[in-house]
């Protein structure tokens, strides 16, 4: 109320100027009608290739009377909305009255001016403009990300960019900037790197820019520097295989990336990489293998090494040699005292040389060999070499088997010949020249001859044929020829001649038969050594010995009271001990001697008389020691802490060796004398009549010990034998004692598992025989009961009975058992058949009992 009567207050007049103000604001504040093109920007800058879309939107108050809502090109040519297939500029309605304008793919040809028109309300056109404008956005029109170049050339790592506006191109290595100079020259189109080197391999980085459009864009391009092949130094220009093996030849070549090698066969170009029944390549060694090399793998071989940087060939001579092969050696049979010529031929590639060899010696014979008589001459006749050997002035040593050796590269050939020296008879060397016989005994007469060829041989005695002769027999014709004579009286004794005969000449030889005879009687019997039981002669050989050697010497020999008819006989061989035994002490003998050969016995003559010694003390046992290890006056022990001596079992002189005792003590050698310590001495009995070594152990070592060997009988001790000796210095474990004490040998081990075999089956045999009446032992148990009486009445019943020992019936209660060659001493058993008891006693070797 207030307002209205605020409003009738005013004054008419400027009520209707305020009304007339406002209706004229009105008017000046309504809306224009136009049209909006979003993007607002008036120019739309794309880059080529891009896609983009303008919407044009009318901007009115009544937007349902725009009419002919449309967009035209720079051409001013109406874009349709639905534009044929293909095309890359259409319109479309975003909206009920949006028209957009769409381009996909961009291009420079769609570059200009864009208007979208319209017409309001059937009167008032409307037109609003866009500009459309391109650029290109960065490309890498030619910039591989992998470059190869290669050593020692110039090389632009591509790198080429296009953009609109044109772009800045810079360069990295590793993420560091490269400036131009130090081999690096950078170019519009790439990096040139000058002579390049395998330092040259990296990461590079190619950065292009637009400064107008803020664009960066950044390529990696790995560079790989590649190495053309090269060979390795050490490579064979030339190859030489043997037929018929197995050769490989190398072609080694260094390069980047790794080479690959190949092998061709000149000239026929065949690859080998492939591999044939008789080659093989490895790719990567470079080895090419040839198996069973024949003549036709003679010639070039190439060898081809590849890789990305480059190619390298190399040609290898294959040259294929052959054993030689002797195809001929002559034999040749020639007479002493002339030339031999031994030729040989033989083949090969290359030809061989040629040398000689005789079987057996290690001399080769060749050009050159200092030898007046022997040469070899050489020659060449085609594909064949020939050499001869010449050997002047022939001797008998020159036969024999000479070996034609070969040889070239490709190895050796032999082959033998035999060369044979033909010579007029000879005789051998050991020809008997002297034979005889006695008692018209056949006796046969040998010659032998050495001819080539061979000799004939014919017989003569005394200057005369003989071989018709009955008592005369020839066996072979020669080189050997036996002539058996039956000398049946003294005409058949002489010289006979074997006279041998062959183209080259003749010879003889003779032979002498003669008539054996007994020997004369002995000149002279010496009593070497005399004991109680025992006598060791000499004997100087009788004067004659009937032509042929004394083959023994016999001694009959008696007791005074004895007849010669009773005499006992003993003989020996020649040159043996002739030792008489089996003699009683304190008896009187008579001896008379006799010298036997082929022929017989001669007189008994040189006859003595010698009454035997007493029953005595043994001889002195003689030590045994080797000579070679003697220095000075004593011997040295190998041994530290032991020795072992040993000593010869002498005469026990009537009465039989009980014991032995050894005694040894430290000794020092003062003034030349040996000189014992008393306390030191040891002494042992050995209470074995043959035993015949001791071992002195827990010596000192480095010491000096006399020992003293006595033999005992009933009678006494012998005089003593002696020995001193030196132990070695340190200690050793003398060779008696077992190399290792604290194991348990093979012997011992088996008796253990024996021993406990045989206790369980005797404990299995006991239960069986408490718990089931069986067994081994139940057995026994029952037999003695049966027949134990029967036993003892059969033993007390053998009395008198033949007993049966070792196969020999005897018929005496009493057995005496003679000693075998093994024992060293004589042995007497007596055997009781009652009492079912033998006793032993040792009998003396020399008793009489």
């Amino acid at each position: 109320m207030t307002r209205n009567r605020l409003l009738s207050s005013w004054p008419p007049t400027p009520l209707l100027a305020l009304v007339l103000l406002v209706a004229v604001i009105t008017d000046a504040v309504a809306k224009e009608p136009s049209l909006i093109i979003r993007p607002t920007q008036p120019k739309q800058t794309k880059p080529i290739g891009s896609s983009l879309i303008l919407n044009c939107q009318p901007d009115v108050d009544q937007p349902e009377f725009i009419t002919n809502l449309k967009w035209l090109d720079p051409q001013n040519r109406t874009i349709d909305q639905t534009s044929t297939a293909g095309a890359h500029v259409t319109t479309t309605f975003t909206s009920s009255n949006n028209l957009g304008l769409v381009i996909t793919g961009l291009t420079e040809a769609d570059v200009g001016t864009y208007t979208c028109t319209a017409t309001y309300s059937n009167s008032e056109y409307l037109v609003r403009s866009v500009i459309v404008d391109s650029f290109y956005d960065i490309t890498w029109v030619d910039a591989p990300t992998e470059q190869y170049p290669i050593a020692g050339t110039s090389y632009k790592v591509r790198c080429k960019v296009k953009a609109n506006p044109a772009p800045l191109v810079d360069w990295y290595k590793e993420d560091t900037r490269i400036q131009d100079g130090n081999g690096f020259v950078k170019d519009i189109d790439g990096l040139l790197i000058q002579n390049v080197t395998a330092e040259d391999d990296g990461l590079y980085k190619c950065r292009a820019i637009v400064l107008d459009t803020g664009n960066i864009l950044d390529r990696d391009i790995r560079v790989e520097v590649h190495i053309p092949p090269t060979f390795a130094p050490d490579q064979v220009s030339q190859l030489e295989v043997v037929e018929g093996e197995m050769a490989s030849v190398r072609c080694a070549a260094n390069g980047k990336p790794e080479p690959k090698v190949t092998w061709i066969q000149m000239p026929e170009q065949r690859d080998l990489s492939e591999g044939t029944e008789r080659y093989s390549v490895n790719k990567l060694t470079g080895v090419l293998s040839l198996n069973r090399i024949s003549r036709t793998d003679n010639g070039q071989f190439k060898c081809v090494a590849n890789n990305a940087a480059g190619q390298i060939e190399r040609l290898v001579n294959v040259v294929v040699l052959i054993k030689p092969e002797v195809l001929d050696v002559t034999n040749v049979s020639v007479p002493i005292n002339t030339e031999a010529r031994v030729k040989c031929s033989a083949n090969g590639n290359p030809l061989p040389s040629i040398m000689f060899k005789r079987v057996g010696s290690n001399v080769v014979i060749k050009p050159g060999i200092e030898d007046y008589r022997i040469s070899v001459e050489h020659d060449t006749m085609g594909d064949l070499a020939t050499a001869t050997l010449v050997i002047k002035h022939l001797n008998r040593s020159d036969d024999g088997l000479y070996t034609c050796i070969a040889l070239n590269k490709g190895g050796e050939a032999k082959k033998n010949g035999h060369l044979t020296v033909e010579f007029p008879p000879v005789y051998a060397s050991n020809m008997v020249k002297e034979v005889w016989t006695w008692n018209r005994k056949p006796v046969n007469l040998s010659c032998v001859s050495e001819s080539l060829p061979n000799a004939s041989i014919t017989w003569l005695l005394n200057n005369r044929m003989v071989e018709d002769d009955i008592n005369v027999q020839k066996f072979g014709k020669g080189p050997y020829s036996n002539l058996l004579v039956t000398p049946v009286d003294q005409r058949y004794y002489g010289v006979y001649t074997c006279l041998t005969k062959n183209i080259h000449g003749e010879n003889n030889a003779q032979i002498t038969l003669r008539e054996a005879r007994r020997p004369s009687k002995v000149s002279q019997t010496k009593f070497d050594v005399v004991t109680a039981t025992t006598i060791s002669f000499a004997f100087v050989g009788p004067t004659d010995t009937g032509g042929i050697k004394v083959k023994a010497y016999a001694v009959q020999y008696k007791e005074v009271s004895q007849t010669w008819e009773e005499a006992r006989n003993k003989s020996w061989p020649v040159d043996t001990p002739y030792i008489l035994e089996n003699l009683e002490a304190h008896r009187t003998y008579q001896f008379r001697f006799a010298a036997i050969n082929d022929v017989g016995t001669s007189d008994w003559g040189s006859q003595e008389q010698r009454t035997m010694p007493k029953r005595s003390a043994p001889e002195e046992p003689k030590i045994l020691v080797n000579k070679d290890v003697y220095t000075e006056d004593y011997i040295n022990s190998p041994y530290g802490n032991s020795y072992e001596v040993n000593w010869k079992i002498p005469a026990d002189n009537g009465e039989p060796i009980n014991l032995y005792n050894v005694n040894y003590c430290v000794t020092d050698k003062v003034n030349t004398v040996w000189t014992i310590r008393r306390d030191s001495c040891r002494s042992e009995d050995l209470r074995s009549p043959d035993k015949t070594a001791f071992l002195m152990d827990n010596l000192n070592a480095d010491t000096f010990y006399k020992v003293e060997v006595r033999a005992h009988n009933d009678i006494g001790f012998s005089v003593p034998s002696e020995l001193v000796f030196k132990t070695a210095t340190g200690v050793d474990i003398p060779p008696v004692q077992p190399p290792y004490p604290n194991r348990l040998s093979s012997v011992v081990i088996i008796s253990i598992v024996l021993a406990v075999l045989f206790t369980v089956l005797v404990v299995i045999d006991v239960s069986c025989y408490f718990a089931n009446n069986t067994g081994i032992l139940y057995i026994l148990f029952g037999m003695c009961c049966r027949k134990k009486k029967r036993d003892e009445d059969a033993k007390l019943g053998s009395e008198g009975k033949e007993l049966l020992t070792n196969g020999n019936t005897y018929q005496s209660n009493n057995l005496r058992i003679e000693p075998t060659e093994m024992l060293k001493k004589d042995t007497e058993v007596e055997y009781d058949v009652k009492r079912s008891v033998s006793q032993t006693r040792f009998v003396g070797k020399d008793s009489a009992v």
